[in-house]
């Protein structure tokens, strides 16, 4: 996070990351400067956990993407839209949700319709648009890994893969519990690993842009055969999709136990109009304290009618309402508490923030800071 914790990469300068790689799992790495990251400065990073099983006949990464860049203007000019700045109508993009006013695409029953505030051109998989779509091919019967990530800037995804159920076996790079599932919601940051024995045939991955009433589109294929039509519908996507924060941890996965040793109240707030996103920690707008060592519990409330997926850096949150899942990003809905734990075993100053990239850039960004 350039002024935090690091100086900016200058234009024509280079900086060399040297680090100790704590966890294996999916990851991803990205651009906190300005909007950057909805311009597609992001890339996966994956890291091979040898206590993982390699039991897996193909593996894939999953990569879903919003994409408004060079198609209808810049990342940069929708948010002058959003902020009153910029020339003309919104054009219907504005989620304007519980204030009674114009809400885009069609409410979903989980999240609610007010799912985010841009509505993009083009949405992808590993970089490309529906009508273009990726083919993944292997064997009837195969057993495939697939690593989902959502580098998106303002959209959460909601996932499923024609005629199969997925088995969850890992979120934010830990263990869990295995969970099988026909549809899985990924928030902007999230990631998630699934499972899938592959039947024989072809078959639709579709990632649905929640309220925004487009979608992502893959295929994979084990035969031959005309592909599906990109707006496919299939059961599985209309199912009661799985909120990843609902899972259970992986024994492996558990922080040790004990007793917060301090406890912060983090509220999040802001509106559509004028179009601004705060946290407040303790009542004040402050970046919250630790101690090196300590337990921190951080209770989070969702006081908009937004949801907001909230990310913490150099850290993991245990979740106690979920048996401890370890996550570094957690989807709170309107009106939403989440508890989060941790335990700070990493001094400096890390950002604290929400992951979609407009709430971010207009005020919803603070930190923990060592003391």
């Amino acid at each position: 996070m350039p002024g935090m914790t690091q100086d900016p990469i200058e234009p024509g300068e280079s900086f060399s990351y040297v680090f100790e790689v704590p966890h294996g799992g999916t990851y991803f790495y990205h651009s906190h400067t300005g909007l950057q990251l909805d311009r597609g400065l992001h890339a996966p990073l994956i890291i091979r956990d040898p206590q993982d099983a390699e039991d897996q006949d193909v593996e894939w990464t999953i990569v879903l993407d919003d994409w408004v860049d060079g198609i209808q203007g810049t990342p940069d000019d929708e948010l002058d839209k959003l902020t009153g700045m910029g020339s003309g109508d919104h054009n219907g993009r504005m989620g304007m949700g519980g204030h009674g006013q114009m809400m885009h695409g069609t409410p979903d029953r989980v999240l609610g319709g007010d799912a985010g505030d841009v509505m993009y051109p083009h949405y992808l998989i590993n970089g490309r648009i529906p009508r273009a779509h990726r083919t993944f091919e292997a064997r009837p019967g195969d057993k495939a890994r697939l690593r989902f990530i959502n580098s998106g800037g303002d959209t959460i995804f909601k996932v499923a893969l024609g005629d199969h159920r997925m088995t969850v076996t890992h979120t934010d790079g830990f263990p869990v519990q295995p969970w099988e599932t026909e549809s899985i919601y990924l928030s902007m940051g999230e990631r998630v690993d699934v499972e899938v024995i592959l039947g024989d045939g072809i078959f639709p991955l579709t990632a649905l842009a929640v309220g925004k009433d487009d979608r992502a589109f893959a295929v994979i294929r084990t035969a031959g055969g005309q592909a599906p039509r990109p707006d496919v519908d299939f059961p599985e996507l209309s199912s009661t999709g799985l909120l990843l924060s609902s899972l259970k941890p992986a024994d492996r996965a558990l922080l040790p136990e004990g007793t917060p040793d301090r406890e912060v109240s983090i509220d999040l707030g802001g509106q559509m109009m004028p179009y601004e996103w705060s946290i407040l920690t303790d009542g004040q707008s402050s970046s919250a304290t630790v101690q090196e060592s300590q337990r921190l519990r951080m209770v989070m409330r969702n006081r908009t009618m937004m949801p907001h997926p909230m990310h913490i850096h150099g850290h993991t949150w245990a979740l106690p309402g979920s048996g401890g899942l370890r996550k570094d990003t957690v989807l709170l809905r309107h009106g939403e508490t989440m508890i989060a734990d941790l335990i700070a075993d990493n001094p400096g100053e890390w950002a604290f923030h929400c992951h979609n990239a407009y709430h971010m850039e207009t005020g919803m960004l603070s930190s923990l800071r060592y003391e």
